[in-house]
């Protein structure tokens, strides 16, 4: 509450703006090509790297009938190859307000679905207020952890992709949508998975984010997260492995903690920081050949390859004060590798992996197969044909 008193200001110029603009965008609906069945994409409004992305570009080359345009800010380093596409908005125009009332279709990765205000559209839609559009929510990543707020009604949408079968039995057992408002599509993004996907001689270790109250600035120094990747960055035996075997091992942490990305250091040339806007989160993953993170869903991108993950869980209480509680997913009874506390259970689960040339275990491989029954380049396909057939 007191959050939504802070960007009470938000709230009043997004309502302003919608009573606004309404008719007009009625009126272009009407009578403007560009605005008819319309077809909106998204993001965050910065990016064009996940499921959104994919679904676009899946559009654009397989049913480029359809009037579909992606909504992106023009300083973006994604813009240029979304603009090779097809058409662009740019992110909280004046077009992007009237095309965000006037779609049929408003898909997105993040909640509100398209909206020039997420947090703002989210709880503007649990009073009422809504565009016209079907809400598809193609999600950012694979739940594992609670997230009431994504409960039904708390959010509302009219489309709610499901990315793995365990995943889909949670969601439609707990979440309480609609019937048919859940479904096992599969995630947009793993089509270039399987297609891309060429490992190399590299790590990569992508850590995840700690929650909006965890310490930043100066006093992220002083953090358990800081701290412990910090020591594996300088450990010896890794840098040693590194160059005996001839890998590089590439740090990504969360892009809500790439603003802390400079407080680390590299000691190794074999090392890279590497930053949001020049590294790929998809170009990564299909490029490692290990995946290292301690609770982050991208660990499902990287099993969907047959990719091996080791689970570095040093601040396990401190996580789940912070951050999300837990889900129905259990590391250590569903994850794909193995779980660590320490720097050097980790460096020994490495180079274990490093020796038997990065080859996921069988016992791994079995739950691998539990979570994805169907792993294959449909999830576009499938989640098209249920977007196309919606009222």
């Amino acid at each position: 509450m007191l959050n939504m008193l802070r960007r009470l200001p938000v709230y009043i110029k997004n309502v302003f703006l919608l009573a606004v603009l309404w008719p007009v965008s009625a009126v272009l609906r009407r009578t403007k090509k560009e605005y008819k069945n319309l077809w909106l994409v998204m993001e965050r409004g910065f990016d064009a790297r996940d499921n959104a992305y994919w679904f676009f570009r899946y559009l654009r080359e397989q049913h480029p009938e359809i009037n579909a345009r992606f909504v992106i800010d023009k300083t973006s380093p994604d813009y240029e190859k979304v603009a090779k596409l097809g058409e662009t908005v740019e992110y909280r125009s004046a077009r992007h307000y009237l095309m965000y009332l006037a779609a049929d279709r408003l898909i997105s990765t993040h909640v509100q679905p398209v909206a020039p205000d997420l947090m703002a559209y989210y709880h503007l839609r649990q009073i009422g207020i809504h565009p016209r559009g079907k809400d598809i929510f193609l999600q950012h990543g694979i739940i594992k952890d609670e997230m009431k707020w994504m409960r039904y009604p708390t959010l509302k949408v009219d489309f709610f992709a499901s990315g793995g079968k365990m995943e889909y039995d949670y969601l439609v057992s707990e979440f309480g949508f609609p019937e048919g408002v859940i479904q096992y599509t599969g995630l947009c993004r793993f089509d270039n998975l399987i297609r891309g996907n060429h490992p190399s001689n590299e790590i990569l270790v992508m850590p995840t984010w700690r929650g909006w109250q965890y310490p930043q600035g100066e006093q992220f120094y002083e953090t358990a997260f800081y701290r412990h990747f910090q020591s594996m960055l300088e450990n010896p035996r890794l840098i040693s492995l590194l160059e005996e075997k001839d890998l590089k091992l590439i740090f990504y942490p969360h892009i809500e903690l790439q603003k802390e990305l400079d407080k680390f250091r590299s000691p190794s040339e074999r090392i890279i920081l590497a930053g949001w806007q020049n590294y790929d989160v998809q170009d990564l993953l299909m490029r490692c050949s290990l995946l290292v993170t301690d609770y982050s869903s991208v660990f499902f991108d990287a099993g969907y390859m047959e990719k091996p993950v080791i689970y570095y869980q040093f601040d396990v209480d401190e996580f789940l004060k912070y951050h999300y509680q837990k889900g129905y997913f259990s590391y250590q009874d569903h994850g794909f590798g193995p779980v660590v506390e320490t720097e050097e259970a980790l460096v020994d689960a490495i180079y274990e992996y490093a020796e038997n040339g990065f080859q996921m275990q069988k016992e791994y491989r079995d739950r691998l197969d539990a979570f994805y029954p169907v792993r294959d380049e449909l999830n576009c396909e499938r989640t098209y044909q249920i977007v196309s057939r919606m009222g």
